[in-house]
Formats: C-alpha cells, structure tokens, sequence
C-alpha cells in the first residue's frame, strides 16, 4: 500500500485520506432499518448535514433511512469516495476485495474480531493482503471511523456523535488509538465550547497506522493542535519527521500515552497486541521530538484548548523578561509567583520606566513590583484594572500577561472584559485571566476565546498553560539531525575491534595493551603511564569485580605480573591475555548506551555513572541521529549536570568532548548492523578542555534467528 501513498517530505509518505474526510458519496456495507449500530451510521452522517451521495449496501433491506439500498458493491451506481464496512469480520477480507474491484480505494471497517482475539488474527492478515492486493487505504478495523467537521462527514457509529446536535468547527485534531476515547474526547470538545477539526480512531492498525493518520492531519490548513492518545507505536522513529513537518507548518502535537505503569504497560499489550517501550523512552523522545507530552485526560483537554488559539510568548530578548502578573489578590498573585517557579517559567522584572508608570497609575496600597497586587480595595477604583493592564503591556520585558481575579471575579470580567480583549488584540501578548477555582460557562471562554484570551480555574493551571506556550515557542526553534553517512559496520567481537570502534565514534578509550602468557608486564606495559587498572577481557567473564577480577591503582610491574597470573589461576585459563589500561583518576562517571530494539528503533541513553544510574533513574533517552544541542538539552535534565558543572569546588567537565562523544556514538550506532544493545561504561569526563576517556565497552548482536 506504500506504493500508492503520495510522497510528502523527508522520506514520509502522507496516505490519500482526502476521500475520506472530504467524501461527497459513501457507501455503507452492512446498513440496517433496524436499531442498532448498522442504523446509527446511517443517521449520524444525516443527523450532521453530509451533503454528499450515500449509498446503504445490504442484501435483506431496500431502503436505509431514506436511501435506497443495494445488494452488493458492484451495483452501486457510481464509485463511491469510501466505503464504510460494519459486517461479521469473517466477511471484510472478501469485502475490501471487493471494493478494490469497484474501484474504491478508501475504506473504514468497523468490525471487531481481529488482531484482539486470538481466532481473529489470521482473518487480518487477510485482511492486509487483500488491502495491499486491491489497492485499499483500511482504517482500522475495530475502531469507531473518523469525524470531519467542516466537510459535515461524520462516519462514525459513535453514540457519541449521535448525542450531538450542533458541531463547532475549531482548529483542534486528535487521533486516537483507542476508539472509545475517541468519541469521549469528541463529545467533550463540543460540548464545552471548544470544537475542533478531525477526529480519527485508528483502531487495530491493521493496514494503517495513527502516524498515517497523524501524517495526513498535519497537512491541513484547518489544525493548529493535534491530540494524540498512544497505547504504542509501530516504527515510533517515523514520528521525529511527522513531527518537524508540524513544527514548520505552525501545529503543535500533544501526546497522551498510556502504559506509565507495570500493569499499564499489560493492559496496553492485551487491548492492542502491542508491547510498548519504557514509558520514560517516550518522554524524553517526544520532547526531543518538539512534542507535549501529558499525564492525564483533563492535561489533553487543557493542552488543546491552550494551543489551538493562544499565541505564543513574546520574544523579548531580555534576560529579566517573562510574565507579568496583575493580581487583585496578594496571596493569590504569590501562588503564581511560586507556580511560575515550579515550571521554571521567567517573570518579568519591571523597568525602571514601568515602575515609575505604575506610581502614578497605582494607589499608594498596591505592591507596584511584578506580581503587581491591587489588593481587595480596587472597587475604589473602577479603572485600575485596565490602566495597569495597559502599562504592563507597554512594557518591552512583558512576554505574557496573567490577570488574577478574586472573590469577586465574574464582576470584574464584566466590568473589564472588552478592554482586555482589545489589550489582547493590541499588544499580541498570551493574557490568561485567572479565577480563583470560580467556574466560567461554556460561552464565556468561548467568547474570550475568540479573542485569544484563555480562562483559567486556578494559578496552578494557568503556569501549566503558560509552559506549553513557551514550549511551543522553543520547539520551533529545534534542529533536525542530519542523515548519518558511513559504511555499514559489524559489531566489534575483540577488545582491539572494541577500541577501534570506539576510536571511529569519536570516543577516545584509555591507552591499553594485553599482558600474553609468558610475557612480562615491564615489556608489555612500557608505553603506559602509571597507575594502571588490570582485569580480565570481557569474553573471559561477567561479573568481573565479584570475582576479583579487576585490580585498581597498581603501581608497578610486578603487581600486574603478580595479578595477571592469578586471574589465570581462577579462570583455569593458562594461556588467557590480561587487559591492562592507564588508570584515569579525574573524570566525572557518565555510562553511554544503546538500546537497539525499542519502538523507536535504536536509541542513546546517557546516565550518571556508578550507582547513582541504578539508584537515582539519572538517565535520559535520546532517538538517533542526534544534534549538539538536543544531548546537552537532554544532560541538563539530569543530576549529572550538576557534576559536570564542577559540584563542590570540583574543575567543570569537558562537557563540550561529552557532547560530541555521544554524538559520535549515536552516529556509530546507526551504522552498525544488528545490534541489539552496546553499553560505554564508564565514560570518564575529564576536566574542561582535557576531553574524556572511554574504560569498557560491551556491544552484542541481535540473535540471527
């Protein structure tokens, strides 16, 4: 089916999907006069107003909801754009063949038993075969069809847009991996006001995937936020490039995944016959990816509605720029003072100028510093809010407006709404008026939503809102590795492969030679300094510091002799070499790794060394290839930065050789065929500007078989 998809960018293939959100004739297979779901597909896409052609397919009925009815797809009178299948899963290979036969190359099936239940599995694969066969783009089966809002073409049997009378069109997409929430999260968005575009539930994926789906939706004019919920991924790694087309075409992608739990990650495995990755592998790839990633339901929805009409944070280019908040209660305006800490957000430091505008504006009362504080006598003066606004937003450091009301709230909306509007409208600027958990009606956020102003219930939510804006705004500024070029390499089997393919990454290993049997150390270790490390190979054996067999910090000849023949005694190993490297004494301890088979295909972790790995979780996860910038991103989340920094009057690290090193690594990653993981550990950073050295290194093969 690849074959027949319309080539994009960057290697994505977009599916042809208009036919199916743009319909102007349908045909549904399985159609049904009696109640029941094979009816309700019928009535929805009237109920909506689709103004196109439907054609009901059913061998016992004559006429469905006013539409004469066919027997079979051949008798149609015309092409339809897609076909829309809601029969005994027994019966949709032969049918999908069918519409291959009439021409049809879309289609949605809706019917279940397939990948989920273990009698339906070979039934999708014939599935499959028969959609690649035919020529047929399948969504689904078993998921609950596709809503276009501004095309009025609901093909859905959802009762949740049967429930719907009214559709609001909004710049706000989702696709879903599970269908159920497809039609909650569809209802909710129309009935508080907010709307949105399209809607798709993807189902099993048997033919195609959310990342087709999410592909074709990030192509349309009409979105400006796309929700994703997520059980797993198939091929995770096409989502970077999806990701950067949204960026560049102005659409923010959020992402709700399931699976944070053990018994998540199960329930996950059973419903979609899919094992998903480490939740924390998905975090740190999608912020990498430039997308938001959420926790809850209530997160999405916030997320969504913050992101479908609100403009970016200025770019003041002031280091004491950030929010500014205008507040008619002090305790409430510190909450977000303390909440804008919490998400490491800027608040604005106020010029000289603005504090001496706001003297004059302000009562002797007020707290004239950000986060102003009008305090509880403002009915004294009915124009204090608007005058402040003003001056706020003259101010060249201001990048986001917070207006907190208090007891008295609604009022002071009332009285002050069309000049914040304007003020919105004026400056530009993100402003978010916060209530102090006082409830706002569907139709007032949704008139100030017109105008770019977001309503929020409490400081808490309006500093989340405000960090998705600034996320958005430096998402759009992230970079795009580029393709790693370089012959296809084999993972290393000998510790001298080992080294040389740490040497090609970039990676410099300690200096080192092998001890033979019947060599003398004095002759094996002259080119090295002292003191030195001696241990066993890692063929030789695992666990080699419980079993004694790595020496540290020997200071001569001798030692090494004296240690090297033991090692061989425990072993029973009389003709074994030794490894003896250069003992590096000041670095910080950081472990590179791969992890070769996740959804996102290989991947770097980059983590504290030692214990603090295992103890802490003190690892970050990078999709490859990768950018300078997105490893130092990624190492300043952790506690390791803090070392690499110089913690405690300790040099500062050569973080700039850490960064090219896990640069070069990753490349070399790429590059090598089969790998199933490969481990640096440790990786010793030396001090600023003297580079780092690489001690061990571990790398195997996916099992041929």
């Amino acid at each position: 089916m690849m074959d027949s998809k319309t080539p994009a960018y960057d290697g994505i293939t977009v599916p042809p999907l208009d036919k199916v959100f743009r319909a102007e004739s349908v045909a549904i297979v399985g159609a049904s006069p009696k109640p029941g779901a094979r009816n309700r597909i019928v009535k929805v896409l009237i109920q909506h107003g689709f103004e196109g052609r439907i054609y009901p397919v059913s061998p016992s009925a004559d006429e469905v909801e006013g539409h004469k009815a066919y027997k079979t797809l051949a008798d149609l009178p015309e092409v339809p754009d897609v076909a829309l299948i809601i029969t005994p899963a027994a019966t949709v290979p032969g049918l999908i063949a069918e519409c291959g036969q009439k021409g049809i190359t879309c289609a949605i099936v809706y019917s279940a038993g397939f990948e989920e239940i273990e009698s339906g599995k070979e039934l999708a694969l014939e599935l499959k075969a028969a959609a690649e066969k035919h020529g047929v783009h399948v969504l689904g089966p078993n998921g609950q069809g596709v809503w276009s809002v501004q095309a009025k073409t609901m093909l859905t049997f959802g009762a949740a847009a049967f429930g719907l009378r009214d559709l609001r069109h909004a710049p706000i997409a989702i696709v879903s991996q599970s269908g159920a929430l497809m039609g909650a999260i569809g209802a909710h968005l129309q009935r508080s006001g907010l709307g949105c575009s399209y809607i798709v539930s993807v189902g099993n994926e048997t033919c195609m995937d959310a990342l087709d789906a999410l592909s074709w939706v990030v192509e349309q004019d009409d979105v400006r936020v796309v929700g994703l919920y997520l059980e797993g991924l198939n091929d995770a790694a096409r989502l970077l490039p999806i990701a950067a087309r949204a960026r560049a075409r102005g659409i923010q992608i959020v992402v709700l995944k399931a699976g944070r739990s053990a018994f998540g990650q199960e329930a996950t495995a059973s419903h979609t016959g899919k094992i998903a990755s480490p939740h924390a592998i998905y975090t740190d790839v999608l912020e990498q990816a430039g997308v938001i990633m959420v926790e809850s339901l209530g997160e999405a929805m916030a997320a969504v509605e913050a992101l479908s009409y609100m403009p970016d944070p200025r770019v003041s280019g002031d280091p004491l720029g950030g929010i500014a908040v205008l507040s008619s209660s002090g305790g409430a305006g510190a909450l977000l003072a303390d909440h804008s800490d919490e998400r490491g957000l800027p608040m604005c430091t106020f010029s000289d100028a603005t504090m001496a505008r706001l003297e004059e504006t302000l009562p002797e009362f007020a707290r004239k510093a950000n986060p102003v504080d009008l305090t509880g006598q403002i009915r004294q003066y009915p124009n204090l809010f608007r005058d402040t606004l003003a001056v706020l937003a003259a101010e060249s450091r201001t990048e986001a407006i917070v207006i907190q009301f208090a007891s008295s709230g609604m009022k002071d909306l009332i009285d002050n709404g069309e000049a914040f509007k304007q003020a919105a409208k004026d400056s530009g600027l993100p402003i978010v008026i916060t209530f102090a958990m006082e409830k706002v009606s569907p139709e007032i956020r949704a008139e100030f939503a017109e105008a770019g102003i977001l309503i929020s219930d409490d400081p808490s939510n309006t500093m989340r809102a405000l960090r998705w804006l600034y996320d958005r705004r430096r998402y759009a500024e992230l970079e795009v590795a580029p393709p790693v070029v370089g012959d296809a390499v084999d993972v290393p089997q000998s510790w001298g492969g080992m080294m040389d393919y740490l040497e090609e990454a970039g990676v410099t290993p300690a200096n080192w030679t092998l001890v033979q049997p019947g060599q003398s150390a004095a002759e094996a270790c002259a080119g090295l300094n002292w003191p030195v490390v001696v241990k066993v190979l890692p063929d030789a054996a695992e666990h080699k510091t419980e079993l004694g067999l790595v020496k540290l910090k020997l200071q001569t000849p001798e030692e090494v002799d004296a240690h090297a023949a033991e090692f061989r005694r425990i072993l029973g190993q009389p003709d074994m070499p030794v490894l003896v490297q250069e003992m590096v004494t000041d670095g910080v301890e950081v472990v590179l790794s791969c992890l070769g088979n996740t959804d996102f295909g290989p991947v770097l972790s980059i983590g504290s060394g030692g214990v603090a790995i295992e103890l802490y979780r003190d690892v970050t996860y990078l999709a490859l290839p990768v950018t300078p910038a997105q490893v130092e991103a990624s190492l300043r989340k952790l506690k390791l930065w803090h070392m690499l920094e110089g913690f405690r009057g300790a040099p500062k690290a050569d973080i700039a050789a850490l960064v090219d090193a896990a640069v070069g690594f990753g490349n070399m990653i790429l590059r090598t065929r089969n790998l199933a993981e490969a481990e640096i550990n440790p990786v010793l950073v030396r001090p600023e500007g003297q580079g780092l050295v690489a001690v061990d290194f571990l790398g195997t093969a996916r099992d041929a078989h």
